[in-house]
C-alpha cells in the first residue's frame, strides 16, 4: 500500500504511523503493538512481545493457551507464529479500506483482551526481560525490545557493517558469480519462453540470481557490480532468445541443436530475421528488464537500509 493509505489505516485504528519503515504502532491496554503490511498484498502482521508466568510465549506450558486463542479467532485469523517472546498474527485485509480498518480493529481488540484475560505481561522481545520496551529499527528489521537489548544488537550490527565495508570488492570473482547467476536466471527465462510465455517473473529471477551471484563471490556489492550484472543480464536476454529460436528449429526440422543454433546466428548476422524476431526479442527484453529492474531496486534498497539504527517510539 501507499504510505498515505497506511497512514489512514493507522489513524482509523487510533495508532501512529512511521513512514520511513512503513510501520503502524501504538500502545493498547499497556501492550506495545506493531502492525505492518507483509510481502503479500493486503495482508498485515500484528506483533507483540509477551511472556506468561515467566515463560517464553512459545514454551510448551503455553501451547494450550494459544490453541484456545486460535480456535476462538479462527474466522479472522490467517496464521499465528511465535518465536520465543514475539507473537505475530497475519490477517488478510478487506477490499475496502473502511472494512480493513474494521477487521483490524476487531483483531486488535480480541487479541489484547486475550492477552489481558490470560495475564500475559509485556517483555523485551530479545531478552524476555519484563519492563518498559520501545520500538527500534535495526537494518531492515523492527524490534520490540528494551534499551539494553537495543544497545547490544546495535553494537553487533555495527561490527557486521564495519566488517562488510572493510572488505575489498573482488570484481573478477564477482563477475564470475554474476555470470553463474545469469546462467541460472537465463535457464528459468528460457523454460518460461519455451512454454510460450513472457513473464516479469523470469526477469525477477534473472535479476536476483545475477545480483546475488555477484555479491556472493565479490563479497561486496557496489554500483560497479550492479553495472556488470546489468550488462550480463542484457547479454543473457539476447542468448535466451537465440536459444529459443534454435530449439524451435530443432523441434520443426529435427536437426541437431548445435547446427540449428549456428544457422540461426548466421542468418541473423547476415540480416535475415525470422518473422516477429524483433517483436519477440523486444517483448522478452522489456519484461525481463522490468522484472530485473524491480529486483535490482529491491536489493539496492535493502543495502541502503542495512545500516539504519534508530528508535521509532
Amino acid at each position: 500500500m501507499k504510505p498515505e493509505e497506511l497512514e489512514a489505516i493507522a489513524s482509523g485504528l487510533g495508532l501512529q504511523f512511521d513512514e520511513e519503515s512503513g510501520s503502524i504502532y501504538g500502545v493498547q491496554s499497556g501492550y506495545l503493538l506493531l502492525l505492518h503490511e507483509t510481502d503479500v498484498k493486503n495482508q498485515f502482521r500484528l506483533s507483540v512481545s509477551v511472556s506468561l508466568n515467566g515463560n517464553p510465549a512459545d514454551s510448551e506450558e503455553n501451547e494450550l493457551v494459544w490453541d484456545d486463542f486460535k480456535s476462538e479467532s479462527l474466522p479472522n485469523l490467517s496464521t499465528l507464529s511465535i518465536n520465543q517472546y514475539t507473537v505475530s498474527i497475519v490477517v488478510k485485509g478487506a477490499m475496502r479500506k473502511s472494512k480493513t480498518i474494521e477487521k483490524l480493529q476487531t483483531l486488535i481488540r480480541d487479541f489484547v483482551d486475550f492477552l489481558e484475560s490470560h495475564h500475559f505481561v509485556q517483555v523485551c522481545g530479545y531478552s524476555g526481560q519484563e519492563g518498559p520496551v520501545s520500538l527500534y529499527q535495526l537494518g531492515e528489521s523492527i524490534f520490540i525490545i528494551n534499551e539494553e537489548s537495543y544497545q547490544f544488537l546495535k553494537s553487533n550490527l555495527q561490527i557486521e557493517m564495519d566488517s562488510y565495508h572493510s572488505q575489498k570488492e573482488n570484481v573478477l570473482l564477482g563477475t564470475i558469480g554474476a555470470l553463474l547467476g545469469a546462467l541460472i536466471g537465463g535457464a528459468v527465462a528460457l523454460f518460461i519462453a519455451r512454454l510460450g510465455y513472457v513473464a516479469v517473473a523470469a526477469g525477477l529471477v534473472l535479476g536476483i540470481c545475477t545480483i546475488k551471484g555477484y555479491e556472493m563471490f565479490a563479497r561486496k556489492l557496489s554500483r560497479k557490480g550492479i553495472l556488470i550484472s546489468v550488462v550480463l543480464m542484457v547479454v543473457t536476454v539476447f542468448l535466451v532468445n537465440q536459444i529459443d529460436l534454435a530449439m524451435e528449429v530443432v523441434a520443426q526440422l529435427g536437426v541437431e541443436f548445435a547446427y540449428a543454433f549456428r544457422v540461426v546466428n548466421e542468418l541473423i548476422a547476415s540480416g535475415e530475421y525470422p518473422d516477429n524476431y524483433f517483436f519477440n526479442l523486444g517483448m522478452l527484453a522489456v519484461f525481463t528488464l522490468v522484472g530485473a529492474g524491480i529486483s535490482i531496486s529491491s536489493v539496492w534498497s535493502s543495502h541502503k537500509t542495512k545500516g539504519i539504527v534508530r528508535k521509532i517510539a
